[in-house]
């Protein structure tokens, strides 16, 4: 008999004082240089400034947030002629929850 689907847990695996202090650094070393935040339908979008450091602090950010937090779909985009960088995350509606409270969407 084939085990049913568990629904992941939404929830960081870091520890509290991790955590805590996670969020602190992914806010003040990205999420307050974003230039606009767009809400999507299954998540949020930030956008950045072509100039660096953005692209290598959000494929940083991508590459720590992923495995503490596998239930998120990141998306970056860099728009033709030295146009914005777009960071996306993305998931089901609670993720999208998640997304804002942690992450100020």
């Amino acid at each position: 008999m084939t085990e049913p689907a568990r629904t992941p847990v939404i929830a960081c695996s870091l520890i509290n004082s991790e955590l805590a202090k996670r969020q602190e650094t992914i806010r003040h070393d990205l999420f307050r240089h974003a230039e606009r935040v767009q809400e999507l339908e299954d998540g949020f979008a930030w956008r950045f400034p072509s100039a660096d450091p953005w692209a290598a602090t959000a494929f940083a950010f991508i590459d720590t947030e992923r495995q503490c937090c596998p239930f998120f779909t990141f998306e970056v985009v860099i728009e033709p002629n030295n146009g914005p960088l777009w960071l996306r995350l993305r998931g089901s509606d609670d993720v999208k929850a998640y997304i804002s409270t942690v992450f100020g969407g």
